[in-house]
């Protein structure tokens, strides 16, 4: 089940920033194609996330959205200021327009981030134009779409696996992960991605997601936006052994109480409409408080990375450039 985290408020408070993008390493890195994923289950918004990588078996999906999202908005976004003036000098960072598409325009510091020195700790730089994310390190999965399947709602792109990303320029980039919507009332809508590689298909097609060890990194990092006249707070969620319903910990029945799934270890972000960088430590992240609680995130069974809006509110975000932190 995806997580069901009550975001509240819409404060801007980070500031922008960039670096350079991994282009070149997005296409050496030998990202391959999936199959359509397919369809979702009837009342769920499971996505097929199928293998991005040649030679490699399908990979597992985002599971089922639940209902009663409790909790609380929390921290403000990690991350420094970026600077607005250039910087002289070897190793001085270099200005860009953050361009294409809603919010292009503002200026960017291209270095404020720094790309990860591992090719493996990399997730997914969208440079191959969909959501196919890196086969590294023993990890599987590929970027899905997820909401509550409100009557009437709009996501787009719409639920499921392999989503396109969006043309939107960046410090020498090209493409971003975007998602846009309005009308969830349930618990709302996200995207993400599983970790772990799986063994077969699971009922009605649906891959099983297993665990990845993930405990030789610090946390994860990426760049986000919010684009103009979108909500601007987001939650980034990470599911591990104690909260996803595949590592029969909680009970995937409940809904919500002492032993309910998906409520996951994570931070509320608030955005701004110029590319920011955020960097999200393990040590950083929290359990809202509504579902089956632990005493610490699980770094060496983690499942799966899902960025969140809750529900009522219209959003158009993007994010790029994903990776772990050592």
């Amino acid at each position: 089940m995806v997580g069901r985290d009550k975001i509240e408020g819409e404060t801007s408070t980070a500031a922008a920033g960039t670096i350079p993008a991994l282009v070149a390493l997005a296409l050496g890195l030998g990202l391959g194609c999936a199959a359509d994923p397919p369809a979702s289950k009837s009342n769920t918004p499971e996505a097929n996330a199928g293998s991005t990588a040649m030679n490699l078996p399908s990979t597992g999906g985002s599971g089922t959205g639940g209902s009663k999202p409790m909790g609380t908005a929390g921290s403000t976004p990690s991350g420094t200021a970026g600077s607005t003036t250039s910087q002289s000098g070897a190793g001085g960072s270099t200005m860009t327009t953050a361009g294409g598409g809603a919010g292009a325009g503002g200026m960017v510091n291209c270095s404020a981030l720094p790309a990860p020195t591992n090719p493996d700790d990399v997730v997914s730089t969208f440079e191959d134009g969909m959501g196919n994310v890196n086969q590294a390190a023993g990890r599987g999965g590929g970027f899905y779409m997820f909401n509550d399947m409100t009557a009437g709602s709009m996501q787009t792109p719409p639920p499921g696996a392999l989503p396109p990303a969006r043309m939107v320029a960046r410090c020498g980039g090209m493409f971003a992960m975007c998602m846009a919507g309005k009308g969830f009332t349930t618990w709302g809508a996200g995207m993400g991605t599983d970790l772990g590689m799986t063994a077969g298909a699971g009922d009605g097609g649906t891959a099983m997601k297993n665990p990845y060890d993930a405990s030789m990194y610090k946390g994860i990092s990426f760049w986000a936006k919010a684009n103009p006249g979108s909500a601007v707070v987001l939650r980034v969620n990470v599911k591990d052994v104690n909260t996803a319903k595949e590592g029969g910990v909680c009970d995937a029945t409940m809904s919500s109480g002492a032993e309910a799934c998906d409520d996951d270890w994570g931070k509320t972000l608030n955005l701004t409409t110029e590319w920011a960088p955020y960097t999200m430590l393990w040590t950083d992240l929290r359990q809202s408080g509504w579902g089956k609680a632990s005493s610490a995130f699980d770094s060496k069974q983690a499942y799966s990375i899902q960025f969140q809006v809750n529900k009522g509110l219209d959003f158009d975000l993007c994010i790029d450039d994903l990776a772990f932190v050592r």
